[in-house]
């Protein structure tokens, strides 16, 4: 008993006011942790763009300017656009999209942790009660306390030749504060990320609940497919893009930034090549095209991976074939409606092709919204419109995973029954 009391009082912590302890405030903690959340990120962002400064360009900009520019690249990874001289720059790398998503999950598992009464005790096996979920008042008002901070600082960031989208600097803020805390605050309930997501999915409509893993799964081999496409882009244009990086000469600072980029581009890139196997492709600015039907290139920004891109022109006759990918995947998506846990009851036909049009559906969205974080403007002048139309590219995937989707379970259905009446 003693030994139990002891254990006890070692765990006990936030909610508990044992050994004097005040339980954590509901007002003050999310604010706090909504301040934590921005600096994660905005620390991340600063530190290279001061030390580029200092090493660089001091002479040419203060450092205010330097802090400014800072902020401005925080925004931007909200996919808030930025006001520049002539036009907008809306393109977020979605590597770089990724750093306050990460940074508010981070927060928002914290943050549930603290608000739990029973954490410390759950964490030291002094009890069997579960993890409980942070509640819609906290993970509101963590949410409107980043947004109120990303507001701030997009007024902190004006000034001349850079000007961002107040109104987008709310709904951008909101967005990332609200999924990333709200997945952070699940994966703490459910013990982990992927537990927490399908906890999520369980509580959609039982209609739609089946569409969900076929899309996921199609969604993937799209996605390593446009990896491998990158990858072989890359390799046979290799001496291309290393002489473009030796003629734009950026120094030994200006490398580091410009080679940083680029690997924060690699997501949007995975994506290009996606669009393009999905048919629609995409574009690098007014006027040009890439599909696999023809390449239409105009001057292109001086980065050295674009150098990777094929030559203005007919593609080979073969390129075609890249359509089949998505179809492909769709047929993945197929089996993966077909499959039942055992002693389950298989649907029937009608509920399997049911399954895979929303299977195709939900594939549609996914790519629509992966559309929309990997364009944007890039510039003033024809670069104001960069990467694929989402609507486009989600419309034409939604349908090719579809038809990938249906034949396979028409195909699965046939061989089935074909093999029933070969044993008998």
């Amino acid at each position: 008993m003693g030994r139990m009391s002891t254990l006890l009082d070692r765990a006990s912590g936030p909610g508990r006011p044992v050994g004097g302890e005040p339980p954590p405030s509901p007002f003050s903690t999310p604010v706090l942790a909504a301040v934590r959340a921005v600096a994660g990120a905005l620390v991340a962002l600063l530190v290279p763009v001061v030390f580029s400064w200092v090493l660089g360009a001091g002479g040419q900009s203060s450092w205010v300017q330097a802090v400014k520019l800072g902020f401005g690249l925080w925004l931007l990874a909200h996919h808030v656009e930025l006001g520049i001289s002539g036009g907008q720059i809306g393109l977020a790398p979605i590597g770089l999209v990724l750093l306050p998503l990460l940074s508010c999950g981070f927060t928002g598992r914290r943050l549930a942790r603290t608000m739990d009464p029973n954490a410390d005790r759950i964490a030291a096996g002094a009890t069997r009660a579960r993890p409980a979920m942070l509640t819609w008042r906290c993970l509101l008002l963590f949410a409107g306390s980043y947004c109120l901070i990303g507001s701030l600082l997009a007024l902190l960031t004006v000034m001349p030749g850079l000007h961002p989208d107040p109104v987008r600097a709310v709904l951008g803020t909101a967005l990332v504060s609200l999924v990333g805390g709200g997945l952070g605050a699940c994966a703490y309930r459910f013990r982990g990320l992927v537990p927490g997501l399908d906890a999520l999915v369980r509580r959609l409509p039982e209609r739609v609940r089946p569409w969900m893993r076929p899309a996921v799964g199609a969604t993937a081999v799209q996605l390593a497919a446009g990896a491998l496409l990158l990858v072989a882009s890359i390799g046979f244009g290799a001496s291309r893009v290393a002489a473009l990086h030796r003629a734009v000469d950026p120094g030994l600072v200006g490398g580091a930034v410009l080679t940083l980029g680029e690997v924060l581009l690699v997501p949007n890139l995975v994506v290009w090549a996606c669009a393009v196997a999905a048919g629609p492709g995409f574009a690098i600015g007014a006027g040009t095209s890439l599909t696999v039907w023809g390449v239409t290139l105009g001057p292109l920004p001086a980065i050295p991976v674009l150098a990777a891109l094929p030559s203005p022109g007919v593609p080979p006759r073969y390129a075609v074939a890249l359509l089949l990918l998505p179809v492909l995947s769709g047929a993945v998506a197929g089996v993966l409606v077909g499959r039942v846990p055992a002693r389950t009851v298989r649907p029937r036909l009608s509920a399997r092709l049911e399954r895979a049009l929303g299977a195709g559906l939900v594939t549609g969205l996914i790519w629509t919204a992966l559309g929309w974080l990997a364009g944007g403007s890039a510039g003033p002048g024809r670069l104001a419109a960069v990467g694929p139309q989402p609507l486009l590219l989600g419309g034409a995937v939604a349908v090719e995973t579809a038809v990938g989707a249906l034949l396979a379970v028409l195909a699965v259905t046939a061989w089935r029954r074909l093999a029933g009446l070969t044993r008998s």
